[in-house]
């Protein structure tokens, strides 16, 4: 039975960010995805006759999907979800197996498509909850018989709970997804404290690895997208078509931005690829410009260092390692899509968490917000 009173212990700043991010992202799709707009509007129905509103219809009723997943693992006591958790890590497995026998959309074997919905679902999202519950849960387990996480059979068995569903994923190909399952993981270790013997080892284990995939597990595009990305200028109208178009329209905002619905923008002329997806920032700062762009990082770092002080202030290894899963998983794909959008990092696919558009991504999202609640309400009040 759900108890009312935990209503009364929900963090409201967390809830606060979290609709502000979502609301500049409505706005910036709103705006993005408009007809050109070329200065002759005069009256209101001028500009909302120009308006797309297609994607923003399918995004509110992203979130409110998402909002109704929140609310389910908001009711459920985190610590029953140690003993689901093996039931949905399965689960998961099996539908990252049977996505290999649908069709591939933009050249990723990634989605189960639902036309009579019109709806798409990313398993290797959902997948994310479930390693950062897997992770948590058998990480804390050592943790509370011995103190630490620790121990080179243990590791390497907790590993392969990280490691069997990222291979999956690489094989679709969605590397960018699998760097994100990279980070909850460290993430995860990090705050099992785990011995700086076995992050050395790690940390060589990867600079070797690196090659090795680059020559044997990625395919000729992909391993041009990494020469292109060492390299801008040596395709410019292909492979680094993207970023230099990105990176165009981040620069034409200069300080102050061009503004929202007025004529001009890049974004609007369509110069900048999956404007109102993977590559939304640059919208977003040529509109809202630098000062706008730094606003938004800030909004995502303050949501992330509450998520931080959240799980510091958890008085259980279980729920300290959800919240700081769930942190990880948002600081990868913030990380990641603004790297990518101003040349920092490849070009992966990873959506901008709460402002891209995407029913799967902000699912994802939204349940880790849950996760991140009902850790935090759960929390006996006197020992804050």
């Amino acid at each position: 039975m759900f108890d009312s009173d935990l209503l009364k212990k929900i963090d409201w700043l967390t809830i606060l960010l979290v609709l502000a991010l979502f609301a500049i992202g409505l706005i910036s799709i709103s705006s993005i995805m408009a007809d050109p707009f070329d200065g002759t509007e005069a009256s209101l129905s001028d500009y909302t006759d120009k308006l797309n509103l297609y994607y923003v219809k399918k995004q509110i009723v992203n979130f409110l999907i998402g909002l109704a997943a929140l609310l389910v693992f908001l009711v459920i006591d985190y610590k029953s979800f140690r003993y689901l958790i093996k039931y949905a890590y399965v689960g998961c497995l099996i539908l990252l197996v049977i996505i290999f026998a649908t069709d591939k959309v933009k050249g990723i074997t990634g989605w189960f498509k639902f036309d009579f919905i019109d709806r798409a679902l990313q398993p290797g999202e959902l997948c994310k909850i479930c390693i950062i519950i897997a992770l948590s849960k058998y990480v804390s387990d050592c943790m509370d018989r011995e103190g630490r996480f620790g121990g080179f059979v243990y590791i390497i068995k907790t590993t392969m709970l990280c490691l069997i569903p990222m291979v999956l994923v690489m094989m679709q190909p969605d590397f960018g997804t699998a760097f994100v399952y990279i980070c909850i993981m460290v993430f995860i270790y990090f705050i099992g404290k785990v011995s700086w013997g076995y992050i050395a080892a790690a940390a060589g284990v990867v600079a070797a690895g690196m090659p090795l995939a680059y020559f044997f597990l990625m395919d000729e595009y992909q391993q041009f997208r990494i020469q292109v990305f060492l390299n801008p200028e040596l395709d410019l109208q292909g492979a680094g078509y993207n970023v230099a178009q990105s990176k165009i329209a981040i620069g034409s905002g200069e300080l102050w931005g061009k503004g929202y619905f007025t004529e001009g923008t890049l974004a609007q002329l369509r110069f900048v690829p999956e404007r109102h997806t993977d590559f939304i920032f640059a919208g977003i700062v040529e509109g809202l410009g630098f000062i706008g762009g730094t606003v938004l990082i800030l909004l995502f770092f303050a949501l992330i260092f509450r998520w931080v002080y959240i799980a510091i202030k958890t008085k259980d290894n279980f729920g300290a390692c959800l919240v700081i899963g769930v942190t990880g998983m948002l600081t990868a794909h913030v990380f990641e899509n603004i790297g990518m959008t101003i040349g920092l990092m490849p070009v992966t696919g990873i959506p901008l968490p709460f402002i891209s558009y995407g029913g799967s991504n902000l699912l994802t999202n939204m349940i880790g917000v849950g996760i991140v609640e009902n850790v935090w309400m759960r929390q006996p009040s006197k020992k804050r």
